[in-house]
This record gives structure tokens, C-alpha cells and sequence, in this order.
């Protein structure tokens, strides 16, 4: 299922709002039970994951619900879904959730769940609905008869279908969720509300692979099958997609196990031996400047599916200049708003970074992140915190503003375009590389803009 490839994406997406931040832990809560580790990388996910765990508080709102967002005051409802169902399956697993955060949730999930009806917004999907109860049922706190009101409502979708009978399953009710499941298919089509809970047929079919094994199900193999070899492929998915694949796929070798592996490899003449009682197993390989060879050996009379990866970064101005409906124009201002050559500057010089990002397209488009990335010799004037404001401006939903860049969360109307600045100054002497800018739709990569990065100096 190419494991670690998928991983490697997560551990370079430079975004965090809720969703990213819950994706980018979720998938290594099991890496251990599953993956041949070393202590080191062991060590590195428990990180990961407290690191993650304490950001999501931060998400918190005063109902106790999780907004898209750290400090918006409306809370997210599938965000608040998914990073709850990441937070009781790490306390699962022995991790300390901040203090106070399980009560304030559980209290939002339950009155959530209990007013929730059909139509109460087009948005609020029965798929929604279900995933509440289901991390309801996860907390111990089963909301039976709002399970019983989405059971026998006229728009229980087929997604919904597969989560309502995961949360019977926990709540101790298996006959109930094999009877919901009879009517369940596994032929999952595009639904309307899988914009509003940054999901697809791939991330819908996953959540039943992980109904199916809570259950299982016999056609649990033939979903995982499917899943698999979607993930080995080049295809591309967003960070909800890519998670909850893994997660799915974790807990299925999880739950079903495997033979042990017993194999040796031989690279540049040093034989290694792996005997490990978990499924995957993972090696670093050093290579050198020409011919490099491996030889595998597989010591055990079972299949064992290798995957040899390699991987490594462009030099600095060979970046992709490409864009597909959308177009971005950079350029820098001096103080007096004239255009400056930003080349070769002088030492103290007042920069004004200006990006103009239009969308070619006719379609709206959210959760769009622009990242504008600054050489090292150079200062965010960074006003936002003082009487002043500003530093960095622009119409977006989320400004995160760091030491070398700053990050425009937005969404766009088609065929409209939005201008955002960023003032600077160049503050240090030397050579410095300035990088591209860029502009992606988070969740859909048919909208990206990303143009390359040139040398500049600053001089006395």
C-alpha cells in the first residue's frame, strides 16, 4: 500500500488547520502495532502525536465544539468529528488529552446529536450525523435514541449507512448494525456533502473498510484490495483522503494480522536480517554515486511485497514554474509603493511584498492556502500584535504568520482575484535565495499556481 510514501506526505504539508493537523497524527497511532520500527522513529511518532494533540486544544471553542480554524468562534462539525475520534483513540492508547477537553467535547457531540434532524441544513448530512454517534459510541456514551431517529430516517445515505452500524457495533448492539449493513452497498459515488466534509467516494469507502473490520465483514479483503492498490499508485489525495486510507488499512492488518516476516537483504556487501511478527517493516538504505544494487531474500514460504523507494529535492531555481486555474502575480514595492528590484538590495531597505491570485476558472473555490516564503536575510515586519496592525494583509479566513513566511487561508470566487501584502525589511548581509510563490485549493489539485525563486543579495 506504499505506507510510507503516503506518510512522507504528511510529514512535509506545511498546513494545519484541523482537519490537516487530526490527519497528520491519525495514521501513526499505529504504526507501531503494525510497522518492524526502529527505537528511534518510535520515539519520533510519540512526538508527533503530543505534538498534535496539544494543538488540537487550541481548536477548542467555548461550547466545547472544534473550529476549522484556532481562534474562530463557530465550530466545524466534521472537523469536530474527526479530531474527537483522534483524540479517544490516542487516550486509548495511553496519551494525555489537555485537561478538560473530553468533557467540554463530549458535552457539544451530545447536543449536537440530540437536535440534529434531517432537515436542519442542507449541509448537515445524515454522514455527519453518523459520525457523531459513532464517536459517541467510541467515548462509551452511546446516544441510543438519536441512533434509533437516524436509523429509520427516509435520508440515511449508503456512506452513512456503513458509520451509523460501526457506532450499534461499539455500542454492544452487533445484530442491529449487521441488519443496517444488509442494506449497505459498496459502490460509493461522489455525494454533495462530500464538500462540506472534505471527503470523496475513496475516504467514504475507507470509513466502511473500518466498519467492515469492527464488524468483520467478508468483504473486508476485497475493499482493503481496492484501497491498497489506490494508495501504491501515483495518484493524488488530500490530506483527509490519504489519512483515513491508512487508518482504515492499519487497523485491518491490525485486526487480521499476518505471517511474520523473515527476510535478508544485501546492500553494498553488508547482508542485513529482518525477523520481525509485524506485517510491514521498514529499512534506510544508503546509496552512493552510481550503480546501486539490492539483493532481497525471503526466508519464509509466505508472499512478501517490497517496495523500494527513493527519494530527494530539486537544487534551489529549478523549481516546476506551472498553474492550472489559477494565476498568481508577485511583485515588490518600495515604502513609496514604486516597484523595486529586489536582486540586489541595500542593507535596512523597506520591502513590500504584494501577491495577486486569480482564479481562471468559473467554479467557487475554498480552503485555498497561499504560502509566500522569504530569504533568511530578510524580516517580517511582523505589526499585527501592536496599535498599528497589518504586517501582513489580505481578505483571508486565516493569516499565519511565521519567521520565514507567511501563510493566506482563503476562498475564491471564480473568476475573481484577491491581493494580499506582506511588509518586509532587509536586514541582514549576504546571498540569499527568495523561493517561488505558491498557491494550491487544499482539497482539490486542479487548482495550484507556483511560479520559481531567484538568488538576491543584500549589500550595504
Amino acid at each position: 500500500m506504499d505506507f510510507d510514501r503516503r506518510m512522507e506526505y504528511f510529514i512535509q504539508y506545511p498546513h494545519g488547520c484541523i482537519e490537516q493537523t487530526t490527519s497528520g497524527a491519525f495514521p501513526q497511532l499505529f504504526l507501531d502495532e503494525i510497522f518492524d520500527i526502529t527505537f528511534d522513529k518510535k520515539k519520533e511518532i510519540k512526538e508527533n502525536v503530543e505534538a498534535a494533540i496539544n494543538r488540537l486544544g487550541s481548536f477548542q471553542t467555548t461550547n466545547g465544539g472544534l473550529s476549522y480554524w484556532p481562534g474562530e468562534r463557530n465550530p466545524d462539525d466534521w472537523g469536530t468529528n474527526y479530531a474527537g475520534h483522534f483524540m479517544l483513540e490516542a487516550k486509548q492508547k495511553g496519551y494525555v488529552l489537555p485537561i478538560s477537553f473530553l468533557s467540554n467535547w463530549l458535552r457539544y457531540q451530545k447536543n449536537a446529536a440530540r437536535q440534529w434532524r434531517t432537515n436542519t441544513t442542507r449541509y448537515n448530512s445524515s454522514l455527519t450525523q453518523a459520525y457523531r454517534l459513532y464517536t459517541l459510541a467510541l467515548a462509551g456514551q452511546p446516544e441510543l435514541a438519536a441512533m434509533n431517529r437516524l436509523r429509520e430516517s427516509k435520508h440515511l445515505s449508503n456512506d452513512a449507512k456503513w458509520r451509523l452500524a460501526s457506532a450499534y457495533a461499539l455500542a454492544g448492539k452487533k445484530k442491529v448494525a449487521e441488519e443496517i449493513v444488509q442494506f449497505a452497498n459498496i459502490y460509493f459515488e461522489p455525494q454533495e456533502y462530500d464538500y462540506h466534509t472534505y471527503g470523496s467516494p475513496f475516504r467514504n469507502k475507507a470509513m466502511a473498510l473500518e466498519t467492515m473490520v469492527a464488524i468483520t465483514h467478508p468483504k473486508q479483503r476485497e475493499i482493503s484490495e481496492s484501497l491498497a492498490k489506490e494508495l501504491s499508485s501515483q495518484n493524488w489525495y488530500s490530506t483527509q483522503e490519504t489519512a483515513y486510507g491508512l487508518l482504515a488499512m492499519a487497523k485491518m492488518v491490525q485486526k487480521n494480522g499476518g505471517k511474520a516476516l523473515d527476510i535478508s537483504f544485501n546492500s553494498r556487501g553488508k547482508t542485513t536480517q529482518v525477523q520481525t511478527e509485524r506485517a510491514i517493516a521498514q529499512r534506510t538504505l544508503p546509496i552512493t554515486i552510481g550503480t546501486n544494487e539490492v539483493t532481497i531474500k525471503n526466508n519464509k514460504g509466505n508472499n512478501v511485497y517490497v517496495t523500494l523507494a527513493q527519494k530527494g529535492k530539486l537544487f534551489l531555481g529549478d523549481e516546476l514554474a506551472e498553474r492550472k486555474n489559477f494565476v498568481i502575480q508577485a511583485q515588490y514595492l518600495d515604502g513609496a509603493g514604486k516597484e523595486l528590484d529586489v536582486s540586489a538590495l541595500r542593507q535596512g531597505t523597506e520591502i513590500v511584498a504584494k501577491v495577486v491570485v486569480t482564479n481562471t476558472s468559473n467554479d467557487y473555490i475554498d480552503n485555498v492556502a497561499l504560502t509566500k516564503i522569504f530569504p533568511s536575510g530578510w524580516e517580517i515586519v511582523n505589526t499585527s500584535f501592536t496599535n498599528l496592525g497589518g504586517g501582513a494583509e489580505g481578505k483571508a479566513r486565516y493569516t499565519d504568520i511565521r519567521d520565514d513566511r507567511v501563510n493566506f487561508y482563503f476562498d475564491l470566487q471564480g473568476r475573481k482575484s484577491k491581493t494580499f501584502t506582506v511588509k518586509l525589511n532587509a536586514s541582514y548581509l549576504g546571498k540569499y535565495y527568495l523561493p517561488g510563490t505558491q498557491v494550491e485549493a487544499m482539497y482539490d489539485n486542479n487548482y495550484y499556481a507556483r511560479n520559481r525563486g531567484i538568488w538576491v543579495t543584500v549589500n550595504q
